[in-house]
Order: C-alpha cells, then structure tokens, then sequence
C-alpha cells in the first residue's frame, strides 16, 4: 500500500477530464482529499485563504481566464505556493512547453493526457524515494 497524499489540487478546466483524474485517483486512493478548480485564478485564491496547502498540484495548460502559464508565473512569489510540487498536465506534446514548464522550479514533472495509473504510481513512487 502506497503512501496516501493527504490533498491535492487539480486544475483543470475540462469537466470530463477532470472527472476522470478524479475518478482514478479515488479508486488508486491516490489522495484522500482532491480539490478541483477550472482555472488557475479559482486555484490561486483557494491556495491563498488555505489553512493547509496541498501537498501536490496537478496543473493543465491551456485555461481560460488564468491559464498555467500565468498560475506558474503569479506563485514564484508568493511563499509558501511556490514550494508545491507541480505536475503539469497537458494534451500539448510541444517540446518547447515541456522544456519551458521544466523551467520552473516547482514543477516535477510533465505529463500529456490522459493521464493513467502508471503515471499516478510513478508520482507516489518519486515521492517516497524523497521521503526516504
């Protein structure tokens, strides 16, 4: 049994999409709290007035009204947001939006949709080697 992740953000705004993760992330018991925003301004708020931060954030690119770009760029400054690990969660296989998202320094990984089991474990593999 894996390591549960106490809370994560997912920000994404594709409802279908978003049910999916959801799904699969409950029934893998990826986290046992999963908090869903459409966009990186609903997020940036939930982030801001939160008592407890997630531990992890899964972030898609392409938004309207802040996309992942401008999430990314908007917490670099903001302690402690711009600790959390971020994995960005995209349909683009754009080479320069992978090497660019890489850029940040909270951003741990880069994942093209949709996401699978593999990835999620992959995800909890990493952190408990971190952990250990």
């Amino acid at each position: 049994m894996m390591s549960q992740i106490s809370k994560v953000f997912l920000i994404e705004d594709d409802v279908v999409t978003t049910f999916l993760i959801k799904t699969l992330m409950e029934k893998l018991s990826f986290a046992s709290e999963i908090f869903t925003y459409p966009n990186g301004s609903e997020a940036l708020t939930a982030l801001q007035s939160s008592e407890q931060l997630p531990e992890l954030l899964f972030l898609d690119l392409n938004m309207p009204i802040m996309d992942g770009w401008q999430f990314l760029d908007t917490i670099q400054t903001i302690t402690p947001i711009s600790h959390i690990p971020i994995y960005i969660l995209t349909s683009s296989i754009d080479p320069s939006d992978q090497s660019k998202s890489l850029s940040f320094p909270n951003v741990k990984g880069y994942l093209v949709k949709p996401l699978g089991p593999k990835d999620l474990h992959q995800i909890q593999t990493s952190r408990i080697q971190k952990e250990t």
